[in-house]
């Protein structure tokens, strides 16, 4: 009887295409094993269920809460998503395929940019609002340049919910990583004269949720191309403490999701997802693949195995925040 149920969980937990929507899909679905993301939203609920623009987190519970129903509503549920996120982003009132990444963080920044009015609410109330996507996704970086002959010392600080790694073929994500951290010469004019400086960045700040997304695209002679180089990628990612302002010993974050475009071009392929089964406990096949409507079961092995070429966004919690299997 176990078994059968699950085939039924697996079955019902797909999305239907729109046309051309994989992109909101796979998107939509790794968003949904954010565990403490999720979470934040409900826990919110009470601040942001009556203002306008919280149609973008009562859509996404909506989605969640239809996983379970006739293929009817999960198309009104998506439909009403899509519409309300076109209405700020006219670019995606169409049915071409789309970036998924750009979608992700227009959506999400779309949420917090009304953060101002859900903590006046809260105020109101004599509660405190944390924006989720400030809570779970947000994390400065700090850039810092030095002249290699007076040593004079200028730093930047910037704020981001996605990190950007660009593809190395046969490599890992890992090093690719560390590499964009590490200390470089670049050139730079001083005040004193001098054209070479030392760059260093860290992090002043780490977010429960690590979104990396590969620059899979590139932009040749005016047209996209895709670049399919292997990246090795592990469940677990660890930040080392050297690169980060505020921590003492080496975060872990563990892999939760990832979404992968499989085709040639920008406007054609297929988006998946590969996510942890939140409906089961962790085990080495409690993940799944997603693929608008169609549903399997795979497992953390193979999702690494299979994805080195396709993957676009990773997903990592912290791993405090979600007990490894």
């Amino acid at each position: 009887m176990r078994t059968d149920y699950n085939i039924v969980l697996t079955e019902n937990l797909g999305l239907p295409n729109l046309t051309n929507t994989c992109y909101i899909n796979a998107t939509l679905q790794a968003l949904l094993t954010l565990k403490g993301f999720i979470d934040d939203i409900y826990r919110q609920k009470v601040v942001w269920e009556k203002h306008f623009y919280s149609v973008g987190f009562k859509e996404l519970l909506s989605i969640r809460h239809c996983q379970f129903q006739l293929d009817n509503e999960k198309r009104c549920s998506l439909r009403r998503f899509k519409d309300n996120f076109v209405m700020s982003f006219q670019d995606f009132d169409n049915d071409d395929q789309m970036d998924a990444p750009e979608f992700m963080l227009k959506w999400l920044y779309r949420l917090r940019e009304s953060k101002d009015d859900f903590e006046i609410i809260a105020s109101n109330l004599s509660i405190c609002y944390l924006c989720p996507v400030d809570a779970q996704f947000s994390f400065d970086m700090v850039q810092t340049i030095t002249c290699l002959r007076c040593g004079s010392k200028s730093s930047i600080v910037e704020n981001f919910i996605i990190m950007t790694q660009t593809v190395k073929a046969n490599t890992s994500l890992d090093k690719c990583l560390l590499d964009g951290l590490t200390e470089e010469t670049v050139e730079r004019l001083c005040d004193c004269g001098f054209k070479e400086s030392s760059q260093k960045h860290f992090f002043q700040s780490l977010p429960n949720v690590l979104v990396v997304q590969l620059t899979r695209f590139l932009f040749r002679n005016d047209k996209a191309v895709k670049d399919s180089g292997a990246v090795d990628f592990s469940q677990i990612l660890e930040i080392p403490a050297k690169f980060c302002v505020n921590e003492r010993k080496s975060v872990k974050y563990s892999l939760v999701s990832v979404v992968s475009h499989v085709g040639t071009s920008t406007k054609y392929g297929h988006y998946i997802c590969d996510g942890v089964n939140s409906k089961q406990s962790q085990s080495s096949k409690s993940w799944l693949t997603y693929s608008d409507n169609n549903v399997k079961e795979t497992s953390i092995q193979d999702v690494i195995k299979d994805r080195k070429s396709s993957a676009y966004l990773l997903f990592f919690e912290r791993e405090a925040n979600r007990k490894l299997g």
